[in-house]
């Protein structure tokens, strides 16, 4: 009889500590696919030159404020909005108010440079030619019809050059984030 109390007092506390630990889970859901989260980040490279990030003050003691950017958390449909390969592997699986510093190799972040990557293009073709400065970003169509960002190169008298890599690729990154939110 005493066995019998002590069985459905531990098969009890099996139960109230199996139900503690899924409400546990409900308060503090993990990132996973499909969930919308909301995420600061500081970008960086290997020597800690900061190049982009969502606080404000940040930006400006690294000298890359742009005051007209809103500086605020990322939020995002994880799996269906686009994150590059590292950042979203990062992610999976954080839980709310976590951080986590992260390297990033170039083929999962903005991808390797390759080489002779390039467009000629005459100025003509280009809409806003008389501004444009190196390092401008222009928006070409492909053959296919898809449209991509370049980066201009060189500024010919009659043509433009410019690489159609972005302008990270081939280098490693280092990203902290933060997950502020998950739903």
């Amino acid at each position: 009889m005493k066995n019998a109390i002590l069985c459905s007092a531990f098969v009890l506390l099996l139960v109230l500590a199996s139900a503690c630990s899924v409400k546990e889970e409900q308060k503090n859901p993990a990132v996973e696919f499909g969930k919308k989260i909301t995420f600061d980040y500081a970008a960086g490279f290997d020597n800690g030159t900061l190049f982009d990030t969502t606080f404000e003050n940040a930006a400006k003691e690294a000298g890359i404020y742009d005051p007209n950017r809103v500086y605020e958390p990322v939020t995002v449909v994880y799996g269906k909005d686009p994150l590059f390969p590292g950042l979203q592997e990062a992610l999976l699986g954080m839980k709310e108010g976590e951080i986590k510093n992260i390297r990033i190799p170039p083929q999962k972040a903005y991808g390797e440079r390759i080489e002779g990557s390039t467009a000629l293009i005459p100025k003509e073709e280009i809409s806003n030619y008389n501004s444009l400065k190196i390092n401008d970003i222009v928006t070409i169509a492909t053959q296919d019809g898809n449209r991509i960002n370049a980066y201009v190169k060189e500024i010919g008298e009659e043509n433009v050059t410019l690489d159609l890599n972005h302008p990270l690729a081939g280098q490693f990154v280092q990203f902290s984030v933060m997950v502020r939110g998950i739903e």
